[in-house]
């Protein structure tokens, strides 16, 4: 994976820590699926690449311990991380399309809950659900 083209460096430079995890998701959906196409094909190499990025890609989606975070939502989106990086793992080693197609699909889900938190918090007009007071990136 080389150097991001400049439009997205400054995306990713610019970005607001909510707005950086939307990015990491949609790359970490790009690379589920670059993963299962070299799953399908067999192709080694690329498979054991593909996975590491993708692994990644999700210890960065994986939220360090904070005291702004309900502890128990908290815990919950760390055992996702967990069991996603495990199930990459195991996709990549046992050369399984299906187990990362779950993968996939469970980014898809993430990275679509995601999208409508933030137009949710877009979307209050009150300032009740402010991203700072529930800082869900990390």
């Amino acid at each position: 994976m080389g150097m991001p083209d400049p439009y997205t460096r400054t995306q990713i430079l610019t970005a607001s820590p909510h707005q950086l995890r939307g990015l990491v998701l949609k790359h970490a959906i790009q690379e589920a699926q670059r993963l299962m196409q070299f799953l399908e094909k067999d192709a080694g190499e690329q498979i054991l690449s593909s996975g590491s990025r993708l692994r990644a890609l999700v210890l960065e989606l994986i939220p360090e311990k904070s005291t702004a975070i309900d502890p128990n939502l908290l815990s919950r989106l760390r055992s996702i991380g967990v069991y996603l990086y495990r199930r990459i793992g195991i996709a990549c080693s046992q050369r399984d399309p299906m187990i990362a197609n779950e993968v996939l699909k469970l980014l898809v889900f993430e990275q679509e809950t995601w999208n409508q938190l933030m137009d949710r918090l877009q979307a209050d007009p009150s300032g009740e659900l402010s991203p700072g007071q529930t800082n869900l990136a990390g």
